[in-house]
Parts: structure tokens; C-alpha cells; sequence
């Protein structure tokens, strides 16, 4: 949990660990706090409260940015082979007796991509 809080800008390891101590346990914790719930944990003021609250709020925005461009790059491997640009189209692979595996494959080099 502690690599987790220290990813915000502002907490170290011992803010971290006084944080965890107090019940708070995530980033999205903290981005909905206030500062005076903040303040009073020893080695917090109410600054670098706001400060890390804002911190975690920005980290969450960039975090939620970076999902919707690799959700984007997802969708467009699942219409066009990124190794040719070809179609693809929806695949079940036989890996054997038990296993099989859904995949995209290209219909023009039958390149495919797990799903």
C-alpha cells in the first residue's frame, strides 16, 4: 500500500505509512479528502494537504487520460492488422484439447491479437 500512496507527489514513505495508519488507503482516497482530514495527521499541514490532494487528483486525471488513449489504440488494433493494416476479424484458437483462445486475426497475413 505504501508504493501505492508515495506514486503522489508530496508523500514519502513516512507520510505514506502515517496515511495508512489513519485508514487512509488509496490515491482516490485522498483526492476525495478535505485538507483539515488531512491536517491533523502528524507531519501534514494544512498547505501540504491541499497540495496533496491536488497532487492525487492530478495523477488520477493523468492515470484516466492514459486509459482512454490505450483503450483507443486497443480499439483500432481490433479493426485494422497493425502489422499489414488488413481487416481483422474475431477468431477462436484451438491450443489444444481444453485451451482455447479468443483472438483477432488478420485476414490478409494471419497476424492475430489475443483478446
Amino acid at each position: 500500500m505504501i508504493e501505492e500512496l508515495v506514486r503522489v507527489r508530496g508523500i514519502g514513505p513516512t507520510a505514506a505509512e502515517r496515511l495508512i495508519n489513519a485508514g487512509v488507503k488509496s490515491i482516490e482516497e485522498i483526492a476525495k479528502s478535505k485538507p483539515e482530514q488531512l491536517a491533523w495527521i502528524k507531519g501534514i499541514g494544512m498547505i501540504s494537504a491541499d497540495k496533496i490532494i491536488q497532487n492525487a487528483n492530478e495523477l488520477l486525471n493523468l492515470e484516466k487520460g492514459i486509459q482512454k488513449v490505450l483503450n483507443s489504440i486497443k480499439e483500432n488494433f481490433a479493426k485494422s492488422c497493425p502489422k499489414c493494416g488488413g481487416d481483422m476479424s474475431e477468431r477462436l484458437i484451438i491450443l489444444g484439447p481444453e485451451r482455447r483462445l479468443r483472438a483477432n486475426q488478420c485476414v490478409l497475413c494471419k497476424f492475430y491479437l489475443p483478446i
